[in-house]
């Protein structure tokens, strides 16, 4: 899909495997090593197709790239729509994920206010204050520096995460 154009970029996905762990971001942007594409992931893309008569909206800026599931004008604004079809132990990353496209997007399409994110039945609305954004700035700014160093970000190995990670036999910290 889009994914080739993304990697050259920063976008939403990195910012949210940042979030998991950080080598993942490196490996990927250094090594150009990526998941291939699971039954769950086929499976997970199917289940947040937008609306019949709607799509995906992709964009990019001289800072990155994103894919948006949807983007709806409300009023006299506009609301990106971000689709899961998978609850995450951490709801914080799909945050993170909204907001980066939404830092990106925004420079190219005003009025946004709003994030709404969906995953499963469950709807999370984001107002895109300036706090939640600074706060996600600072994070897509450890992304770009990751994207730039030659060397791996040092990390605490966590052994939950590693032992299924399918980046593992990549890792420097192995």
């Amino acid at each position: 899909m889009y994914w080739i154009k993304l990697l050259d970029k920063i976008n939403p996905t990195l910012v949210k495997q940042y979030l998991y762990c950080p080598v993942i971001v490196w490996i990927t942007s250094k090594l150009g090593v990526v998941e291939p594409v699971t039954d769950s992931m086929r499976l997970g893309r199917e289940a947040t197709k937008p609306p019949e008569g709607r799509g995906q909206v992709y964009v990019s800026t001289h800072r990155g790239a994103a894919v948006l599931d949807e983007l709806v004008e409300e009023g006299k604004f506009r609301v990106i729509i971000e689709r899961k079809a998978y609850r995450s132990h951490n709801a914080s990353r799909y945050t993170a994920q909204a907001v980066t496209a939404y830092l990106i997007v925004s420079e190219r399409i005003p009025g946004i206010r709003r994030a709404r994110i969906t995953v499963e039945n469950r709807v999370l609305e984001l107002e895109l204050s300036e706090d939640l954004v600074r706060d996600v700035e600072n994070i897509v700014k450890l992304v770009e520096e990751v994207v730039k160093s030659d060397k791996p970000p040092s990390t605490k190995p966590n052994p939950k995460k590693c032992t299924s990670c399918w980046y593992r036999k990549y890792c420097p910290h192995h």
